[in-house]
């Protein structure tokens, strides 16, 4: 059976893009659709906690990808 893992990397597009160690979420997805809803539901949260002027200081921007694994 396919499961899709999400992995959200934080990452601060001043000058030469650099992004801190991926965050893998503790739950697995059916489907891409449930992941990458998932991706934009947690990027906003992630975002809301660093606040306004962290993120705009440092252009903070979330990278995301579902990752298709096989299960048993």
């Amino acid at each position: 059976m396919i499961k899709f893992t999400l992995i959200i990397w934080i990452c601060s597009f001043l000058g030469q893009n650099s992004c801190m160690n991926p965050l893998q979420y503790p739950v697995l997805f059916d489907s891409w659709y449930e992941c990458a809803r998932t991706a934009h539901q947690e990027s906003r949260k992630i975002l809301a906690s660093m606040g306004y002027k962290k993120v705009n200081e440092s252009k903070i921007a979330m990278k995301y990808t579902c990752q298709e694994i096989e299960t048993t």
